[in-house]
């Protein structure tokens, strides 16, 4: 029997997914993963957004068009948040929140359509992910403590808990990829033993002589220490992805976000002076509850003064259930349009001088597909780069960048 997961979300999501994966070969199933068509779907959910919400009863439909007599069984933020959606469809067999993922099969087997409670005070064990990118996600922490009033996540994924260091070092030293992403929900409160321990981690994960990447992470963990731990360790990737959400600081403040504009932009000087060729990057919600105009161009103006590489631009989205749904002061949707154009025009700009700034520079590329005649990969700073003609996949390559191409430069293999 052919068995398909499919993804929808964020990096902590894609792990989880290769591990239903691993539980799914290891109970007897063919797998794949993505819309093809097969007997049994598992369709990992998003509920960041209402219109993640919304993709994620939308796969249901695009599956059934592939095999209207599949047995579909969903889990995730979505089921999390609201399990009624789902129910209404026949095919949907089983529904599994977040807490359960780590037995998918079991759920599958009873064809159970009551979530058990999530776990706020221990990190669950799952069967280690199967194997299938170049680059691989590590999952080091899930939860939140941060409560940001428009965000469900400490709703759906429950309170921050981390993971055994020992266990993510064995996890990497049997992965055999040659780049790892360490991902979680929160890696910035990343623990052991009730302390603060991601720069302990950092400096294990670097002695296993395999690059690595951070994927988002707050400001407040990168302080004069942890960049130095950064730029001392030999396999860092330096790009920085670093949540800000807004660069206003009556609007930060509204958010519960727990900084201000200054400390964010004192932290960016810093790595852009000890991480000349970085990439920073960002989270922006354009819209907030209670964003005036006059917040919104201070927002627009401190992005220009930082400089990011490229930026993630979101209309807000309310959730209801968090503090902001109760306040008041919505933004209308066609304001939100005007300014999410505005900064999307923006982050065309800020590309366009990130890429500029690295043309004729030297970098290595992790090759790690072949399409249309190129070989494609990301730089250590981030950069998708494609190498004209078929490179081995899997390879880290030296090239020199050229010119912007597409979502990225073109690449000169040295």
């Amino acid at each position: 029997m052919l068995a398909s997961v499919v993804t929808l979300g964020c990096k902590v999501n894609e792990y989880e997914s290769q591990s239903i994966l691993n539980q799914l070969k290891s109970a007897g199933y063919e797998i794949c993963e993505g819309l093809v068509r097969a007997d049994v779907y598992v369709v990992n959910t998003c509920a960041v957004t209402n219109m993640a919400e919304h993709k994620s009863r939308q796969m249901l439909s695009r599956i059934l068009k592939l095999n209207p007599d599949a047995k579909i069984f969903v889990c995730g933020c979505a089921v999390q948040n609201n399990p009624a959606q789902f129910l209404k469809n026949p095919n949907v067999f089983a529904l599994v929140g977040n807490a359960g993922k780590d037995d998918i099969v079991n759920f599958i087997n009873k064809q159970n359509k009551t979530l058990p409670d999530l776990i706020h005070n221990k990190y669950t064990n799952t069967a280690r992910p199967i194997k299938t990118r170049t680059r691989q996600y590590i999952k080091i922490q899930d939860g939140c403590d941060y409560f940001c009033t428009y965000c469900l996540i400490p709703y759906v994924r429950g309170r921050s808990r981390s993971r055994d260091l020992s266990d993510i070092i064995d996890e990497i030293k049997h992965t055999n990829a040659k780049e790892i992403v360490l991902t979680g929900i929160n890696m910035t409160d990343y623990k052991q033993n009730g302390k603060p321990a991601l720069k302990k981690l950092i400096k294990e994960v670097d002695k296993l002589n395999v690059r690595f990447r951070i994927s988002s992470i707050e400001c407040m963990a990168l302080d004069d220490e942890m960049i130095q731990i950064l730029k001392n360790a030999k396999n860092f990737c330096p790009h920085f992805h670093i949540s800000l959400q807004s660069a206003c600081n009556e609007t930060l403040k509204r958010m519960n976000r727990h900084y201000t504009i200054e400390k964010f932009m004192e932290i960016t000087d810093n790595i852009k002076a000890n991480f000349p060729s970085a990439s920073i990057s960002t989270d922006i919600i354009v819209g907030f509850v209670g964003e005036t105009e006059k917040e919104f161009k201070t927002t627009k103006s401190n992005l220009k003064k930082i400089g990011f590489s490229f930026m993630h631009i979101f209309p807000y989205s309310e959730r209801a259930g968090t503090i902001a749904s109760k306040m008041e002061g919505k933004v209308d949707k066609a304001t939100k349009k005007i300014r999410e154009d505005e900064l999307i025009k923006l982050n065309s700009q800020l590309k366009a001088n990130f890429y500029k700034k690295n043309k004729n520079t030297s970098h290595k590329v992790l090759v790690e597909l072949y399409e249309n005649g190129y070989s494609c990969g990301y730089t250590e700073n981030y950069i998708y780069t494609y190498i004209k003609g078929k490179v081995k996949t899997n390879e880290i390559v030296d090239v020199k960048l050229t010119n912007p191409y597409k979502e990225g430069m073109i690449g000169e293999i040295c």
